[in-house]
């Protein structure tokens, strides 16, 4: 991987591991709804521009604009609403751990649902250690229905299943299709979908502090729009396995960015769940295999750019 690669991969996940300070910030003074939608219209105008810029145009098939709004919804509404009422309870680190489980349930629905994947005993294994992961990183003790903190892990959990929905939809939906399409359109079908019901739940927001206002400008410019075109930058030049590595960079960089900034205390039952979290990733997406299963891929290439097995971390 050349060095201008690797920066790109870091940047990535600097910039989403920032998203959660920014979310628990700007959720400190507006509520998630607001938050989200004024995020997804500024994301929205940023990516159209972009997309303009470069000569494309969004397509004007009816039943493209019907894929879109589902990944608006379901992939970009959801997820963004339950991380934010999430981040409300619990610490942007934590959230970022749970965040980073979105490849098992990639995993575990393209086998029932396409069947594309195949499911090994060690694939299984990984999702169940990940699992484990999230258990401990949580803490037994903590876990109670009726608890805030609880909901508000499972929120978070229900984010990462949206994302896994709408990453095996996208990738059948949107073959094909250059890639910064589909990142506005989901942007531009979220805006339209939640903003009249922000509007109807709390009204024109009241302007928040200048801090708040820094951190969802950041959010929606930088953790969103310019997340989303280096993401795909980096799909087209190093190929979906290696972009994937962002997956294991987001949450320690949440985790330090909540320590520095808001005062987080990173407990050993989060570094340990992390730990498993990030085992559990690599042995469910076949990174780590059997000697066997490595010498009859050895040779092969892995990091193609039409490889979709993606395992974004996106926040």
């Amino acid at each position: 991987m050349q060095i201008r690669h690797l920066g790109a991969l870091l940047l990535l996940g600097a910039v989403w591991g920032a998203s959660f300070l920014f979310i628990k910030i700007g959720v400190a003074e507006m509520p998630p709804e607001t938050l989200v939608a004024i995020r997804l219209v500024v994301a929205a105008l940023t990516l159209l521009g972009v997309l303009y810029a470069r000569g494309q145009r969004m397509p004007m098939r009816l039943r493209v604009w019907g894929d879109l709004l589902f990944v608006g919804i379901v992939g970009t509404i959801f997820p963004y609403l339950l991380i934010a009422w999430g981040e409300v309870y619990i610490p942007s680190g934590m959230a970022s751990i749970l965040n980073a489980t979105t490849p098992f349930f990639s995993v575990l629905l393209a086998y029932v649902w396409t069947h594309e994947e195949r499911l090994n005993g060690l694939k299984l294994f990984g999702v169940a250690v990940g699992f484990a992961g999230v258990t401990v990183a949580i803490g037994i003790k903590d876990l109670s229905l009726t608890s805030a903190g609880t909901l508000g892990h499972l929120a978070v959990l229900g984010a990462a299943l949206c994302y896994a929905i709408t990453l095996i939809y996208g990738r059948r939906a949107f073959r094909g299709m250059p890639p910064l399409v589909p990142a506005a359109g989901q942007m531009i079908t979220g805006a339209l979908v939640l903003t009249p019901l922000s509007l109807a739940l709390h009204g024109v927001p009241a302007p928040p502090s200048p801090l708040a206002l820094g951190a969802l400008l950041a959010l929606s410019v930088f953790g969103t729009a310019f997340a989303y075109i280096l993401y795909y930058w980096l799909l087209e030049h190093i190929g979906a396995t290696r972009t994937s590595m962002v997956t294991y960079l987001t949450p320690p960089f949440a985790l330090v960015y909540g320590v520095l900034f808001l005062r987080e205390p990173i407990t050993g039952g989060a570094l340990l769940g992390l730990g498993l979290v990030i085992a559990g990733i690599l042995l469910s997406n076949g990174v780590i295999r059997r000697p066997m299963n490595r010498r009859m891929t050895e040779g092969q290439d892995i990091s193609r750019p039409d490889d979709r097995r993606t395992t974004s971390a996106e926040c």
